[in-house]
């Protein structure tokens, strides 16, 4: 077939793609992690606060097209709640900003695995305090 003679990038580019990535869309995703809470007042409470950051949170309707979506997928007894900020940069530039707040805490400097320990212990250690 054509498509295995030729490769073109988008080909090339999903090849090169880490096992860490999803070709779900988010909708997908999004009852796949609530799927995966066992405790059915939890589910009921991160559903309805579901928050959309980042840039690619700007594409245009996206908020009320995952509302929607999720609507489609999850049980009418929960009330999925699609939250995002109104603030442009705000919205684009939270993960950063977030980021930057939970490092600079002291409990989560303990949780970090410096190169040293990962070159000494490996995997190991990594599983052993990321369960």
């Amino acid at each position: 077939p054509f498509s295995s003679t030729f490769k073109t990038p988008a080909t090339e580019k999903q090849e090169k793609r880490p096992s860490t990535f999803s070709s779900l869309p988010i909708h997908e995703l999004i009852k796949s992690s609530l799927s995966a809470v066992a405790d059915a007042d939890v589910r009921k409470e991160l559903c309805g606060n579901i928050i959309l950051t980042g840039a690619s949170s700007l594409f245009p309707n996206i908020e009320q097209r995952l509302s929607l979506e999720i609507s489609y997928l999850v049980p009418n007894k929960y009330r999925c709640k699609v939250i995002a900020s109104r603030n442009t940069l705000e919205r684009r530039y939270s993960p950063w900003i977030g980021g930057s707040v939970l490092t600079s805490l002291g409990s989560f400097q303990q949780l970090w695995l410096s190169k040293a320990e990962y070159e000494e212990y490996g995997t190991m250690l990594a599983s052993q305090r990321f369960p």
